[in-house]
């Protein structure tokens, strides 16, 4: 193994040193609004998009390479509201299956109802619940969140003489006012709730085999399912690059597998198809060109006029000519996964 050495560099050395190993300049912004633009994006962050054109650097512009940026972040916007949908129709999912077999509300924290003799509440999920006192000069909300409002009404002790008492818990902390499990499950993390549905079991009913059949998904494969959307989730939360990157693959099943025939099942293409079949939209489309025209052509044409973009990009996404866009969004379609025979 070599060691790395480490190279500061400023952000006008750097991009000379680009133009040197061939990239053309930009025809549309200054040296001024780039190394504006590369002062906020970062070096290192910059260089994962540059990276996609390590091998025909001379064939590309600065422009390219920011557009890669900026589409991708774009993408970002996308993935974290099909992610808060799925997560949102799990939690619901999740409640009402629970409450049909345990009128206890504080079921969860019984060592019983678990598969797994290890599990924990991870620390995100229970920092909603740490009791707090109200600090000095804090205002009070007008309108109380509702773990404010649990936390203000009731205790956990109370509680678990009431609801606990003479059963074998799992592993609680002084500090935390544990709520009833519909309030737990609104205010957790998304990886939190994963590790709930595949932990449960009341009795002999296992939650991840019942939330499985909710989405019409094999229970032995749904795991995976649920660690895809915790990834793809993950990655877009922390912008990491998405538009060309492999995702953990999944079993697909009915119109989904149909339609990601002619695609890469690790691609970006397939992960938003994904999205759509977790929703229960996947049947709207009769097949993976109906999809690229309604949802993916659909996407190139809602960036080129992005407002939040522009004021990024210093208005890049709306100056660059038709050409000269067309040729990486061609480049791009190759990254998600989608070739010409895939498209109408």
């Amino acid at each position: 193994m070599s060691q790395y050495t480490h190279v500061p560099k400023d952000i006008g050395t750097f991009i000379e040193e680009l133009y040197g190993k061939g990239l053309q300049h930009s025809r549309y912004l200054g040296n001024d609004e780039i190394k504006e633009i590369l002062h906020t994006i970062g070096i290192f962050r910059f260089k994962g998009y540059l990276y996609a054109f390590r091998n025909e650097l001379g064939h590309h512009s600065i422009d390219d390479v920011l557009t890669l940026y900026y589409f991708d972040k774009f993408l970002t916007r996308y993935v974290m509201e099909f992610t808060s949908s799925i997560e949102t129709l799990l939690k619901t999912r999740v409640v009402e299956l629970c409450y049909k077999w345990t009128p206890n509300p504080f079921f969860y924290l019984m060592q019983e109802n678990h598969k797994f003799s290890n599990f924990q509440i991870n620390q995100p999920t229970l920092d909603n619940w740490r009791a707090r006192s109200k600090r000095d000069g804090e205002e009070e909300e007008s309108y109380t969140h509702y773990c404010l409002y649990y936390k203000s009404k009731y205790l956990f002790d109370t509680n678990k003489i009431r609801y606990l008492s003479g059963t074998a818990t799992i592993e609680t902390k002084d500090n935390v006012n544990y709520p009833p499990f519909h309030y737990l499950v609104e205010s957790a993390t998304l990886g939190a709730l994963i590790s709930l549905i595949k932990s449960i079991k009341i009795g002999e009913y296992d939650l991840l085999r019942g939330v499985a059949r909710e989405f019409g998904i094999n229970p032995k494969l749904f795991k995976h399912h649920l660690d895809r959307l915790n990834e793809v989730r993950n990655r877009a939360a922390h912008r990491e690059r998405l538009f060309n990157r492999g995702f953990r693959s999944v079993r697909a099943f009915g119109q989904y597998h149909r339609l990601r025939k002619s695609i890469e099942p690790h691609c970006f293409s397939d992960v938003y198809l994904y999205f759509y079949f977790m929703l229960g939209h996947i049947d709207r489309y009769e097949s993976f060109e109906d999809f690229y025209a309604k949802e993916i052509e659909v996407l190139f044409v809602e960036y080129r006029s992005d407002r939040l973009i522009s004021l990024d990009a210093h208005g890049l996404n709306q100056k660059m000519e038709e050409k000269d866009f067309k040729n990486i969004k061609e480049f791009i379609l190759k990254g998600m996964g989608v070739d010409k025979k895939s498209r109408p």
